[in-house]
């Protein structure tokens, strides 16, 4: 049982708020709710019944993680790329301490579901069906009108479509959440994260995966390529600097040795000069062979 039946002494813990109901157990007849607990409080009655909500920040898991309330939204993305996406929430918010408003709650809602914790502070079945009725099921509403405006692949890796998820449900839940409590916000301070979607298809992950790896790859060789084509270009201007560095020593030379050549009355006295420099005779003498007579 999630409650405290015809106890004479119940406590209240931190982080716990309850309900008090008088039973009349040996005297039937319709329970009345008489008033709170505050946490780190107890009342001794032995008629009431105490019934347990949370005094603190209330959260609503749906991250499929152990201790969850449930697993990630499963959401269409737009008709361009269609695919069901997973998309993990994480929703926190507040109970009303107002000990007339949750009152109200208790007769409204909690007795609906049995959506109270259970006795020892644990959450109750009932507790997570009335939360899914209040919060997740307005939550999945707006998760799938932001989704239709997305292709997969956006909802997968674009961090814009994880932000107006994020910020659709701050928007959107506290009006919902109110339209479904017969008006009246019971819950307030709500906060949202909004963790990675994924395709719940792996399939389509792995097809993603494979494309960016050959896509890395055809980068990696065109990469490569235009580093050897730069290598044989610098190689070739190289070349060509070194051919006309050669050409314009052999011009100086030229003109170096034009220079000289001026300097002589003619092209003839420019030879003998050099010679006699490489220790040759140019003068060498003239032999007249002698005609028989």
């Amino acid at each position: 049982m999630a409650l405290l039946s015809g106890c004479s002494y119940a406590s209240v813990g931190a982080g716990e708020q309850a309900v008090v109901v008088d039973g009349y157990w040996m005297i039937p007849t319709d329970p009345v709710v008489k008033g709170c607990i505050e946490p780190e409080n107890s009342q001794n009655e032995i008629t009431n019944h105490v019934y347990r909500y949370p005094a603190r920040q209330i959260s609503w898991d749906a991250t499929g993680d152990p201790g969850s309330e449930r697993g990630p939204y499963v959401v269409v993305s737009n008709a361009k790329a269609p695919a069901d996406m997973n998309v993990p929430v994480v929703v926190t918010f507040d109970l009303t301490s107002d000990c007339e408003k949750l009152k109200q709650f208790h007769r409204d809602f909690g007795t609906k579901y049995n959506g109270w914790l259970n006795d020892d502070g644990t959450v109750s079945d009932g507790w997570v069906e009335l939360l899914n009725y209040v919060i997740g099921q307005p939550l999945q509403d707006t998760l799938n009108g932001v989704a239709q405006k997305y292709t997969w692949q956006q909802i997968w890796n674009d961090e814009q479509a994880r932000t107006e998820f994020r910020n659709a449900l701050l928007k959107s839940l506290p009006n919902a959440s109110k339209a479904r409590t017969n008006g009246v916000d019971f819950f307030t301070n709500f906060q949202v994260t909004v963790l990675k979607p994924t395709p719940v298809n792996p399939e389509l992950k792995a097809a993603i995966e494979r494309e960016q790896a050959a896509i890395q790859n055809a980068q990696a060789t065109q990469a490569q390529g235009v580093a050897e084509a730069n290598a044989k270009k610098a190689k070739a201007e190289a070349d060509l600097a070194a051919a006309v560095a050669e050409t314009k020593v052999a011009e100086q030379e030229a003109l170096k040795r034009a220079a000289e050549v001026k300097g002589y009355p003619s092209v003839d006295d420019y030879l003998r000069a050099e010679a006699i420099k490489q220790g040759l005779n140019p003068y060498q003498p003239t032999y007249v062979v002698p005609q028989a007579g």
